[in-house]
């Protein structure tokens, strides 16, 4: 038998074009990415604004930046601030998206993208959010939401990592469980819904969807394949038209197969 002590992590995700982008010929400006490292995990996904010209390609570097230099940190600090951490993370991945833009003669605002972060070790569970899109953590068969869409400086419009108060629009929030999920604004009514004016998480999701992952690796099956299905799926495109992304972390006793 492990020790109770010994865990390891799993993280998975997709991002899928949505249908109205699909009947535009446009490609899918949602991104998402992971790092798995001894003893945590940083998972991240990001919202390309569509009226942005470059929004999928910020939402990309947005996404790779975050989680790379969160992983880079982990590895050289076993025990850091992990809320200044994704504060940190969140701002190399502004300034990897202005040197882009700087490369290419472009405003930094033709890059435009939300962004949601988060981390999950053995103690916590700690995300960094700007714009839309939520997180929900998931402890034994309980979930809790973390994080829910934020506000804007404007009506109708979503804040982004590439605004010039992006500092006071990042959100830190941290809780506890084994497992966490981040969804972008396309997919959120999946793992959150409202409740007589309030968000709460949807359990009747939240509960299969990581439990059927667990399950699934044992049997060998491609996790970042099973969630696209997911959302390719008729019961997932009934939510939106727009594109989608889901990622998971979680962690579980013993060694990995």
């Amino acid at each position: 038998m492990p020790e109770l002590n010994e865990r390891y992590y799993v993280a998975c995700g997709a991002s899928v074009a949505g249908t109205r982008h699909i009947r535009d010929q446009i490609p899918c400006e949602d991104a998402w990415a992971k790092a798995i490292l001894p003893g945590a995990l940083a998972i991240a996904v990001a919202d390309g604004l569509s009226s942005a010209e470059s929004g999928g390609k910020g939402a990309e570097i947005a996404v790779n930046t975050s989680v790379g230099t969160i992983a880079d940190a982990l590895m050289a600090d076993k025990d850091p601030d992990i809320s200044n951490l994704i504060r940190m993370a969140a701002g190399k991945g502004r300034e990897n998206i202005e040197r882009d833009a700087c490369l290419n003669g472009v405003e930094i605002s033709s890059y435009a993208t939300t962004l949601l972060v988060a981390v999950l070790t053995n103690e916590c569970v700690v995300c960094g959010h700007i714009g839309d899109g939520a997180c929900v953590t998931l402890s034994a068969d309980t979930a809790s939401v973390l994080s829910l869409p934020g506000p804007s400086e404007y009506a109708n419009e979503t804040a982004v990592l590439t605004g010039k108060n992006w500092e006071s629009q990042l959100r830190i929030s941290s809780g506890t469980g084994s497992a966490v999920i981040c969804a972008t604004d396309g997919c959120q009514g999946a793992i959150v819904r409202r409740d007589e004016g309030s968000f709460i998480p949807y359990n009747p999701f939240i509960v299969p969807l990581v439990r059927s992952l667990e399950s699934y690796i044992s049997e060998g099956r491609d996790l970042n394949l099973e969630i696209s299905d997911l959302l390719t799926s008729s019961r997932m495109q009934a939510l939106s038209s727009d594109d989608m992304t889901l990622a998971v972390g979680f962690c579980l006793p013993g060694e990995p197969f």
